[in-house]
């Protein structure tokens, strides 16, 4: 999966960047792997504690209490903020509950996440649920990112 992006990536001459919570780098090293990495990755930031995203992304300490660290809103203001650090031509950043400790609630389980994606100036949510444990969650959550980073750009 890893490698059908990044070829699809590389075809279009596009470079990409991640901003992780979530996944915690788990993607920046997958995409690293592949054989167009040097072509694609611009390279990425793991924003897992919220000092991170208040004080290196700017995310603002009132979005992220009123809707949470681990919410869609948050997700799409690290997008935005990325934009800042980095220059790519797409942007991938993603939160979640991968295990115990973050904001879940009855409507919110662990293994609920949120990812979007900018390219061409806009920004594309997503909302999956991932069951398993944490290792089995990263690889189907991979594997979705994957199929909609495709989607995105395939149009």
């Amino acid at each position: 999966m890893f490698d059908k992006c990044a070829k699809l990536l590389a075809d279009n001459q596009l470079t990409i960047t991640f901003i992780e919570s979530a996944t915690a780098g788990y993607l920046s090293h997958q995409f690293s792997l592949t054989e167009q990495s040097g072509d694609i990755l611009i390279g990425g930031l793991v924003c897992y504690d919220d000092w991170v995203k208040k004080n290196v992304l700017k995310v603002s300490s009132q979005i992220m209490a009123d809707y949470t660290s681990e919410s869609l809103e948050v997700t799409r203001e690290l997008v935005k903020k990325s934009k800042a650090i980095f220059e790519s031509d797409v942007y991938v950043a993603c939160t979640g509950l991968v295990k115990a400790g973050g904001s879940e609630t009855e409507q919110k389980p662990i293994g609920t996440f949120f990812y979007c994606i900018g390219y061409q100036g806009e920004i594309y949510d997503f909302h999956s649920f991932c069951a398993g444990p944490p290792h089995e969650k990263m690889r189907d959550l991979s594997r979705r990112i994957c199929n909609s980073i495709i989607e995105v750009i395939d149009g």
